[in-house]
């Protein structure tokens, strides 16, 4: 994923986002990875949990280029744990659904004149109930770590 990623990300200001429940296991992904990424990145993070629209004004203030989300997601045909990357507009042609949020009016409320290319790290969830982290979905999480503290170590 560095390879798709890291040319896409190269000199823009990035701010990353990370959505879902924590209650229910693999949904939290996003959350737990930006907890895990504390002090060990040079970029904004936002643990946006369950309701991100509450940080719209933080991501606004902070105007980034772009805007990179992490999320639990249903992917077609994809295994636990499975990740794949997303414009945020191909989501719903590609048949991925999120749980967490409802991102496309999400950033259809920011000004016409802010508009930062939306990026989605979609991870599949193996289990959504109330006993932690599945294995499949620890995995990812650690390799998303690793991709991130990488990319803006």
């Amino acid at each position: 994923m560095i390879d798709e990623l890291g040319p896409r990300l190269e000199n823009k200001k990035v701010l990353i986002l990370g959505i879902g429940n924590r209650q229910r296991g693999d949904e939290g992904i996003g959350c737990f990875l930006i907890k895990r990424l504390q002090g060990k990145v040079s970029v904004p993070l936002i643990d946006g949990g369950l309701v991100p629209e509450k940080h719209l004004r933080a991501i606004e203030n902070f105007c980034p280029d772009v805007v990179l989300i992490i999320a639990a997601a249903r992917i077609p045909d994809a295994a636990p744990g499975d990740m794949a990357l997303f414009q945020l507009d191909e989501l719903r042609a590609a048949g991925v659904s999120m749980p967490a949020a409802d991102l496309f009016l999400l950033f259809k409320v920011f000004p016409k004149e802010f508009h930062p290319e939306t990026l989605v790290i979609a991870v599949q969830p193996e289990t959504d109930d109330h006993r932690g982290v599945s294995d499949s979905v620890r995995v990812a999480l650690d390799g998303l770590e690793a991709l991130c503290v990488e990319l803006f170590g």
